[in-house]
């Protein structure tokens, strides 16, 4: 419903004409259907109103639509609300039901007559109070009826709407529709040519060129190695590109490339194993490149080459103060004397920084993104735009350097973006959602995967419990990331928490009264667990500043949890009871006689530490880990009748794997497609009916989008 009279609710004011929400000073720009939805429940206050009523009246009983488009609205109106008013709820949730307004809608324009009739009402006696309580209803009547007018006015007329940024996602163009993933798109700086990588299925990355005049052409393989390429980005001349590569062995270089002769250069060496970024400022004599800090590599640093001087100089960029970060992203400012920087922080957060190049002086832009995919910065005004990762789905974002407003683009899988020069905006939409898929490990003859849990919201982290005989697992059905459980077959689905944060690696303790879980919100990084006796999740106060997926002792009555380097033990109670492992690791499992399992800090070895002994044992001398801590211990009544099953990737060679501790040998249940299974959000174990769970991406096509300069802020 679209209405010319703006209303307040609680205390914010509704503008329904230019689609803003306002809370003192604070101001939002919603999506027309957020409004919309929003004078739909005034219109029907104080009812209850059912999902059924809401998805007919807003969304014209598109159910297929409607749905999901309902729990989504409804999650970013209370997302909106709660960052300009914290202290009030304004929507509220009656369960498998509808929703309700939870504050009393009052318009303007009541409020108006109310204050010019009061004064008039106090000198009318009481003999007159029952044309008082008339007026009362007139007026009630009256804005109804008026709320009533306006949403059929709404409906008939669209095309009166005002074009507004939020409606970005009307704009979008696709640039590239190869089969396989398009990423990393490169403008050259007459906006004429676009370099990206593609993963081909089945093969390895390359770089490719398009002409974007002649998009009738081909692509132009420019890279046809054994390396990985990643972004790249056009020399100001347009005869060179700049990129960065990795080997077998994940040894990362910075590479200049002559788009003519295809003649390379390696310029220097880049972050080993972690994410790396470039840049090439306006003026084309700077390259800026992220690497590993000589001094210490378990941090990153940024540099500079100098590309007119013939030897190619590297300058570093200084880190002033707390340099306990690790960079990921980063673009130079329109005048090259600052870079915007996207750094993984202690706290397990990332986060933008203005960084002055001179200094290496650095402030803090953004808070609460847990993961950022990329930024870049606007060529002719001081705005940023970026990707940022919320409940676990990747968005695109707007920030205003002279306010420091943050506006939330509403395209949904924004990542990577580049403007051109001319302003347009191009990014490769990575919008996957995950599912829970399974692989029958009993079976003489390997069958295809299976969903046990297919919705189109995502679902991730599972784990089993076979004292309960339930999955756990992360999804954000209910409009927010949420700790849920359901069978094993993923009927009887349960949500048991209401935190409204991103919630990483659920565990089952042995008993099943317990789940242990994190928890990331409001740049806070915490260990929870939910006890299933009082029905309520609690915080367990560790003072790690970061935690790692957490695990439990054989008796249920102590966490093993990692900051990300070292191993800890916690009781229920948040004491600290020491470091369990001497060594670096993030993730470690815990037999029934005490010893511990866990992966060296390269995911390459396994170890064990006897309960007895100081000091861990090689155990598997050669295992290929794809991620440290998503692998699942399948503990035998002794060592040797033990497994680890484990994602085995080798480039695009994508399979699950198990260690027989019997034999000593590896072997391979399955070969799926490239980026089928997420390795970093975890696999479990179903031992009774041999099942294999894992989340799975549901897509593997990711295209290169465009939106023209004219659409966008």
């Amino acid at each position: 419903m679209k209405t010319n009279q703006s209303f307040s609710l609680g205390q914010c004011e509704v503008n329904t004409i230019e689609n803003k929400l306002l809370c003192g000073e604070s101001e939002c720009v919603l999506q027309p259907k957020f409004v919309e939805l929003l004078c739909f429940l005034v219109m029907r206050y104080p009812e209850l109103v059912t999902r059924e009523d809401l998805i007919d009246g807003v969304w014209d009983g598109n159910q297929f639509v409607g749905e999901k488009a309902l729990t989504n609205a409804i999650w970013h109106l209370r997302k909106t609300f709660k960052e300009l008013d914290p202290a009030h709820a304004y929507i509220a949730t009656v369960r498998k039901t509808g929703y309700r307004l939870a504050q009393q809608p009052v318009f303007l324009d009541t409020q108006k007559l109310k204050s010019e009739v009061k004064p008039q009402l106090t000198q009318i006696k009481k003999s007159k109070q029952v044309l008082f309580s008339s007026v009362k209803i007139a007026v009630m009547v009256a804005t109804v009826m008026v709320c009533l007018a306006f949403f059929y006015f709404k409906r008939q007329i669209p095309s009166l709407e005002p074009l507004k940024f939020t409606s970005l996602s009307e704009h979008v163009e696709t640039i590239t529709t190869s089969p396989g993933r398009e990423l990393f798109p490169a403008i050259s700086n007459d906006s004429h040519f676009i370099v990206y990588s593609w993963r081909r299925p089945g093969q390895q990355a390359n770089l490719y060129l398009r002409d974007l005049f002649s998009p009738e052409q081909a692509a132009i393989a420019l890279t046809e190695s054994s390396f990985l390429e990643g972004r790249a980005v056009f020399s100001h001349d347009l005869n060179n590109i700049f990129y960065y590569r990795r080997d077998e062995q994940r040894q990362c270089e910075i590479v200049k490339q002559n788009l003519t002769t295809a003649v390379t250069r390696v310029l220097a060496t880049c972050g080993q194993g972690r994410s790396t970024d470039l840049d090439i400022n306006a003026a084309g004599n700077q390259l800026v490149f992220i690497s590993d800090d000589k001094n210490d590599h378990a941090q990153t640093q940024l540099n500079i080459v100098d590309l007119q001087s013939s030897e190619l100089a590297i300058t570093r960029v200084p880190c002033s103060g707390n340099c306990d970060f690790n960079d990921e992203s980063v673009v130079f400012s329109p005048d090259g004397k600052q870079l915007v920087v996207s750094r993984n922080l202690a706290s397990g957060y990332e986060e933008l920084f203005l960084v002055e190049i001179a200094t290496g002086n650095a402030k803090q832009l953004t808070s609460g993104f847990v993961d950022i995919r990329g930024v870049d910065w606007h060529p002719s005004k001081d705005l940023l735009v970026f990707s940022g990762v919320d409940q676990g789905k990747r968005h695109g974002y707007f920030y205003e350097l002279a306010t420091g407003r943050l506006v939330d683009a509403h395209i949904d899988g924004l990542s990577y973006p580049e403007y051109s020069q001319d302003g347009s905006l191009y990014f490769h939409q990575w919008d996957i959602d995950s599912t829970l898929m399974r692989v029958e490990t009993n079976n003489v003859v390997a069958s295809s995967p299976f969903p046990v849990l297919s919705t189109h919201f995502n679902t991730r982290f599972p784990d089993y419990s076979a004292t309960k005989n339930k999955l756990v697992f992360v999804s954000n059905e209910s409009g927010t990331t949420e700790l849920w459980i359901a069978n094993k077959d993923g009927t009887q689905r349960k949500k048991l928490t209401q935190l409204n944060a991103t919630i990483y690696s659920p565990v089952w303790s042995p008993d099943g009264r317990y789940i242990a879980f994190v928890v990331s919100k409001n740049e806070v990084n915490s260990l929870r667990i939910y006890d299933f006796n009082s029905q309520s999740s609690s915080q367990i106060n560790t003072g790690l500043n970061y935690h790692g997926k957490p695990s439990w002792a054989p008796d249920s009555k102590s966490i093993l949890t990692s900051n990300n380097n070292e191993l800890y033990r916690f009781n229920l109670k948040g004491d600290n009871l020491g470091k369990a492992i001497e060594q670096s690791t993030m993730y470690a499992y815990e037999d029934k006689h005490g010893a511990l399992i866990f992966a060296d800090i390269a995911a390459k070895q396994l170890w064990i530490k006897q309960p007895d002994s100081g000091h861990a044992q090689l155990l598997v001398e050669s295992i290929n880990l794809s991620n440290h801590s998503s692998w699942y211990y399948v503990e035998g009544a002794t060592q040797a009748l033990s497994r680890v099953y484990y994602f085995n990737v080798e480039r695009d060679d994508y399979r699950l794997s198990y260690y027989d501790f019997s034999t000593q040998s590896q072997h391979d249940l399955m070969r799926l497609p490239e980026r089928a299974f997420s390795r970093s959000s975890g696999l479990t174990y179903i031992e009774n009916i041999g099942w294999l769970v894992y989340t799975s991406y549901k897509s593997p096509q990711i295209d290169i989008k465009r939106i023209k300069a004219e659409y966008l802020p």
